[in-house]
């Protein structure tokens, strides 16, 4: 046994020998500019740390079909490199590849290549055509393309590619644009007329980057034809995948993920997550947050909180998205926007009358209140079933809305400087980030807080609110209410209610805005391609990428 032993030991002390001549791979930004042909122009920046002793830096673009790569540029600090053409010698020195860029044609597609030049740290700009990317199907226009290669050394540590149009054309929305990701832990959606892909954890050489996203016809001239139905792309690209977990095969998934999980480290997840150890550093500053905060955090906004619930969880699923709308249903109320009326025929339920044309300039929550208020119809009464009928008629919309309210709240922390790159906070910004979750704990310890005190009632409807957010409002107010039943019923007579109503309103509010959501993304089905996480599985029949990639 010695041997063997002895073996594996020397191995192992090779494999992380190696590991510290392979360059490190900080940051890869994509951003796919589509013209109205279905060619794109990529524009890739790469932040690596060069130790190798290789010669070169490839990236092999293969299984391109009637697909086409051409006009590689490579530039750094603003230097353009030499342009080779297709003329690249893989053979030649690295002095003589340093500050030039070729291709290399290949069977079955290229490699994109450039000199390494020093060792160090280099931010590369590289920059190609590729022609017949979106393509013409019977019923949508589409792509399935692999951004960023399994197999790629070393693995990044963050990958963002974004897809915007470069003509005229209208804005892509959940209503005309369609995304799945496949092959790694991250998001997808569309945001502000772009199709935003990005990683949430560090990738492994297991991960490729996918994207496949469906155009609805009019809005391209594909000069490709592939012909067939879409279905039937989506259905390859689907397969394996955690997309259209209700057929059956998405259990199975979970299961190997859950298996996979417990034999890999899941244990120490389970352990940590129970200990506390629940958030994300980058976000947070740190992994336990047990501390208590009294006021409303983010200066009140929702958007931002559930940004930072949603992406901010190191083990668990993300915030259960009607939360937020049932808290901003709450808010409105609260602010008088929105008047309660007791449902004549149920004594748990309530109606809601629309006193306000608008709430808000945020778009986002706009959008919302308009939708609720057409649902309501010529009385401006939203009556029992009225939302979740909207909702299901309107199921793409819908099923959308909280991936966009996300992304604002997202938006929010880039505006107040507190990012010092994409979703890692600087020091402001993470004891911001960290006030939520200690707002949480004090809503859900209120009782056994000495400090506690009878707040005035513009502070308690910021409670309910985001106590509202965090799924915990009828726990909240039922405190409130054993300890201060006055101030509870003073509370629901500046909103025109009493303690009982106030009550049904709460428990109201959650299950309108429960039952909505869910219609809506039952309507569409989870393969809806309205945006969220990513699968790991699945993204067959892709286009690009191919296997390796890096320093050689």
């Amino acid at each position: 046994m010695k041997r063997p032993i002895a073996f594996v030991l020397a191995a192992v002390l090779c494999l992380g020998a190696a590991a510290q001549s392979v360059s490190r791979i900080r940051d890869v930004d994509i951003r796919v500019e589509l013209q109205q042909d279905g060619s794109a122009w990529f524009t890739q920046v790469w932040d690596i740390e060069v130790n190798s002793s290789g010669t070169e830096w490839y990236m092999p673009v293969t299984n391109l079909g009637e697909m086409t790569v051409s006009q590689l540029e490579v530039s750094e600090n603003g230097q353009p490199y030499q342009s080779l053409g297709n003329n690249w010698d893989v053979d030649q020195s690295r002095s003589w590849k340093t500050g030039k860029c070729g291709i290399v044609p290949k069977r079955n597609g290229v490699e994109l290549c450039w000199g390494l030049g020093e060792v160090g740290r280099h931010v590369w700009t590289a920059r190609f055509l590729v022609t017949g990317l979106v393509q013409a199907y019977d019923d949508a226009d589409a792509f399935n393309f692999m951004f960023v290669n399994r197999g790629l050394s070393p693995a990044p540590e963050h990958v963002r590619v974004t897809i915007t149009p470069a003509f005229d054309c209208p804005e892509w929305t959940y209503d005309n644009t369609r995304v799945w990701g496949f092959g790694f832990d991250g998001d997808i959606n569309v945001v502000d007329g772009k199709v935003v892909e990005e990683s949430l954890e560090s990738l492994s050489s297991s991960n490729s980057v996918i994207g496949l996203v469906k155009f609805e016809k009019g809005i391209f001239q594909p000069a490709v034809e592939a012909g067939g139905p879409f279905q039937d792309m989506l259905d390859r690209a689907l397969e394996g995948s955690s997309y259209g977990e209700e057929d059956g095969k998405g259990f199975l998934y979970l299961l190997g993920l859950l298996f996979a999980a417990l034999a890999g480290g899941g244990f120490y997840a389970t352990v940590a997550s129970a200990r506390g150890y629940k958030w994300r550093k980058c976000l947070f500053g740190k992994k336990k947050i047990d501390g208590w905060y009294r006021s409303a955090p983010l200066e009140g906004n929702l958007m931002a909180a559930q940004y930072l619930l949603a992406k901010g969880k190191r083990f668990s699923m993300d915030a259960p998205a009607q939360n937020i709308i049932g808290a901003l249903f709450l808010r409105w109320i609260m602010d008088g926007h929105l008047q309660v009326q007791q449902d004549p025929q149920s004594a748990k339920r309530v109606n809601l009358l629309f006193r306000s044309e608008s709430v808000s300039a945020d778009d986002v929550e706009q959008d919302l209140y308009q939708w609720a208020r057409s649902a309501a119809g010529s009385n401006l009464l939203l009556e029992k079933n009225e939302f979740e009928k909207w909702s299901t008629k309107n199921a793409s919309k819908m099923s959308a809305w909280p991936s966009r309210a996300t992304a604002r709240g997202k938006s929010w922390f880039r505006q107040k400087g507190y990012f010092v790159r994409d979703e890692e906070c600087n020091a402001e910004g993470a004891q911001e980030a960290c006030h939520l979750i200690e707002f949480k704990n004090f809503l859900k310890d209120f009782t056994l807080s000495d400090q506690r005190g009878a707040a005035d009632v513009q502070l308690w409807k910021d409670y309910l609110v985001y106590a509202q957010l965090f799924g915990i409002a009828d726990k909240v107010a039922s405190q409130f209410k054993k300890l201060y039943p006055a101030e509870f019923a003073e509370l629901a007579q500046t909103t025109g209610m009493d303690a009982a109503t106030l009550n049904s309103t709460i428990l109201w509010t959650n299950t309108m805005a429960t039952n909505s959501f869910s219609k809506a993304m039952i309507k569409t089905g989870s393969v809806s391609g309205t945006g969220g996480r990513t699968s790991f599985g699945g993204g067959g029949g892709f286009s690009g990428g191919g296997f390796g990639g890096g320093a050689r």
